[in-house]
């Protein structure tokens, strides 16, 4: 008798201890026998279901879960890890989580199981198409050169066109800004604009990155699997940048959904519709590559349907003064920077250099020029020191500056004085006054002695010479 009552208050601990463990845990819990009949909860569930534990006792799982197949699951003690379910409060409305269930057997007999839940942010369509929503428009292609105008009017007739698209162009020159602009103009701009970078993306992922893929393709693969990025476009635009780095064997599976407009998930059998219209674009030569064999020439022509192309700065010089004063004044005002201006030498620097990197070099260039120069003016030694270093080869090399577009110099004139203007002065009065002027304009100090010299076009040691000349520190 004496050992049954020890065994029965050893029993009473024990469930003491597995109660107060429970009540530790900050997610709801359930304890469940083999037909799914509720042993015990913990206060987090009592929370969530807004019953306390003498109701929740002896309830069935259907009537606190609207999820059939978690009972089956019980009954079979099958484990179950991020299982989507709804749990039913005492008003009947539905609340998404997540449920783990650990099965608990004794003697290969399923005797019950531990439910653990947490819980689920359901996205709406609405929030989920937000992430892939467009910043640029055509009213952020800048430029007035025919190239650009003859771009962008192009672009506008076949926004609304379901056909595919081809935009080639050296890199940086905006050949997504053009793709997210051809969407927002596009009867399918309220849908979603997805975008992938199949140079950036390892070999191995790009094909789940674009397809998908389901539960248990691969090591590692998510419960549930994931949907590529063709599903998430649904309704929308698919922007495939870098597209000549595509992979040769995605390039077939990318030709099938061409002609089918269907996808299959990677480790999946189910063809899956897909309604994406299709921007690609790219930086390579993709006939060279035809003819090398990296590139198949069918998919090719399923992608050149619409061609464009973008033109380098260096090829459309004409463009560049409007984007200088554009983009000096937009990181101005998201700087807080006063605004500044250009000498003449700086100016025709800018305007002769090649521009390698093309627009995003040239915004890169105009954001330090913001960031660092500190007065109004800004001179040779504002710019970064790759502009520079091509300005001293240049004139190392005897090579004469390319003048400055006429709108240019016209608003450049009343800026800066032109070395051509100091030479031509007539006499020493003249000259004294130009530099009396722009001493005043840039200040006695050494930086604003350098501006000044700069602005006259002469050295800062002849500008001190001829201070001295004329008796003035």
């Amino acid at each position: 008798m004496q050992k049954n009552d020890q065994a029965d208050k050893n029993r009473k601990l024990l469930r003491k201890e597995v109660e107060g463990l429970l009540a530790l845990i900050t997610v709801p819990v359930l304890v469940v026998d083999a037909v799914g009949q509720v042993l015990h909860a913990n206060p987090a569930a009592e929370n969530v279901w807004g019953r306390s534990l003498v109701v929740l006792l002896n309830q069935k799982l259907p009537a606190l879960i609207d999820t059939p197949k978690l009972l089956d699951c019980v009954k079979r003690g099958k484990p179950l890890r991020d299982c989507s379910v709804d749990l039913l409060d005492h008003g009947g409305k539905r609340h998404p989580y997540a449920c783990r269930l650990d099965p608990l057997i004794i003697d290969r007999q399923v005797e019950g199981a531990i439910l653990q839940f947490t819980s689920q942010t359901v996205e709406t369509e609405h929030e989920k198409t937000r992430k892939y929503t467009t910043r640029y428009t055509f009213a952020d292609i800048r430029g007035n050169s025919p190239a650009i105008a003859g771009l962008k009017e192009k672009a506008k007739k076949i926004a609304n066109s379901q056909s595919t698209v081809l935009i080639r162009g050296e890199s940086g020159t905006g050949k997504e800004v053009l793709a997210q602009s051809i969407h927002a103009s596009s009867a399918r701009r309220e849908g979603p604009f997805v975008a992938i970078n199949c140079a950036a993306i390892p070999e191995a992922l790009l094909e789940s990155e674009l397809f998908g893929y389901e539960e248990g393709a691969f090591t590692g693969a998510k419960k549930g699997g994931k949907p590529g990025r063709f599903e998430l476009a649904l309704n929308g635009t698919l922007f495939l940048d870098e597209i000549g780095d595509m992979p040769h064997y995605l390039q077939a599976k990318l030709l099938r959904v061409f002609q089918e407009r269907r996808i299959e998930r990677v480790g999946g059998s189910e063809s899956i519709p897909v309604d994406v219209r299709l921007i690609a674009a790219t930086h390579k030569d993709l006939e060279g590559m035809i003819a090398s064999g990296q590139f198949r020439e069918d998919l090719f022509y399923r992608l050149n349907v619409i061609p464009f192309y973008i033109p380098p700065l260096r090829e459309r010089k004409e463009d560049l003064y409007d984007l200088i004063q554009y983009y000096m004044k937009s990181f101005g005002e998201k700087l807080g920077r006063e605004p500044k201006r250009f000498s003449t030498q700086a100016m025709k620097c800018l305007m002769a250099y090649q521009w390698p990197g093309n627009i995003r070099e040239l915004e890169n260039s105009l954001e330090y020029i913001v960031n660092l120069e500190i007065g109004d003016l800004v001179t040779i030694n504002s710019l970064p020191a790759s502009i520079r270093e091509f300005w001293t080869s240049k004139e190392a090399a005897g090579v004469p500056a390319d003048p400055l577009p006429e709108h240019a110099a016209n608003q450049q004139n009343d800026l800066t004085v032109s070395s051509a203007t100091v030479a031509q002065l007539g006499n020493d009065q003249d000259e004294e006054q130009l530099i009396v002027e722009a001493i005043q304009r840039f200040g006695k100090s050494t930086e604003g002695k350098r501006k000044a010299a700069e602005s006259l076009g002469m050295s800062v040691a002849t500008l001190y010479r001829r201070l001295s000349k004329y008796g003035r520190k």
